[in-house]
């Protein structure tokens, strides 16, 4: 265990290394410019924290702070410099990255997937940790083995990653593609999805079993067929196909009965 010193001073930000490991998967560049503009106005209201890193320093916390003073062109930040471990580092940039109002599940989920992969952390210990259970931890980490589409849709925010869950099982890329987008174009809740992929797998199903391949999807958005049977021969008719034929019950006997001696 490394004896921890805490010790605020100028550090030359030339001297300051970005976060190793995981960080945000995307930084807002006008956000960024805004907190510039405000460390410009106010100064900078509270320091940073580093850890020594040979002659150099590695931020832990304030990555966001860090660029905004180097977009300002600053020789010098304020940080607190603290000497920690590589275990104590992740674990304290992992608390603060999850503590993000902000944080998408797709970045939550990298960051338990870099302790556990990276440090060597179990999933147990990571939920002790962070105060959540196992089994959410790996509900995120999973996240990590959906597709790309998947993962990009539901980082910004386009469905939620329960959707995504339920689009993950369609299996085949090119299905899940097909119905993210009407996912994403409609804001489909996940009871409305889990309907589209029981549709569709039903639908692949019936195909396979009467030797059909190919096909084009319906989209899930269209209104489905509903069709009934005809009172004479028991065949399916789609509901708007129908005729009507005025006859009282004798007459209507009489047609039955003719019908079915005509089909044996």
């Amino acid at each position: 265990m490394a004896t921890k010193q805490l010790n605020e001073k100028l550090v030359p930000i030339d001297k300051i290394d970005e976060p190793k490991g995981v960080v945000r998967l995307e930084i807002d560049q006008g956000e960024l410019r805004d907190l510039a503009d405000s460390i410009n106005a106010l100064g900078l209201m509270q320091a940073i924290l580093v850890r020594p890193d040979g002659q150099r320093f590695e931020i832990i916390y304030g990555h966001r702070r860090y660029l905004a003073c180097k977009l300002l062109g600053v020789k010098q930040i304020r940080a607190t410099v603290k000497a920690l471990t590589d275990e104590e580092a992740a674990m304290m940039r992992a608390t603060e990255n999850i503590e993000r109002v902000d944080i998408s599940p797709i970045e939550e989920a990298a960051v338990y997937q870099d302790l556990y992969q990276t440090h060597k952390m179990s999933v147990d210990k990571i939920a002790l940790k962070m105060g959540k259970s196992a089994g959410i931890i790996k509900r995120r980490m999973d996240l990590l083995k959906m597709p790309p589409c998947l993962q990009q849709a539901i980082h910004k925010k386009e469905i939620s990653y329960s959707v995504g869950e339920v689009l993950w099982s369609l299996g085949e890329l090119s299905d899940i593609e097909y119905y993210l987008a009407f996912a994403i174009e409609n804001g489909a809740s996940r009871t409305t999805v889990v309907q589209w992929v029981k549709d569709a797998v039903d639908k692949k199903r019936r195909k396979a079993s009467d030797g059909v391949r190919g096909g084009d999807w319906q989209s899930p958005m269209e209104q489905r067929p509903i069709y009934i049977a005809c009172d004479l021969c028991s065949g399916a008719m789609e509901i708007g196909d129908e005729k009507v034929l005025r006859t009282c019950p004798a007459c209507t006997a009489v047609i039955k009965k003719a019908v079915e001696e005509k089909t044996t």
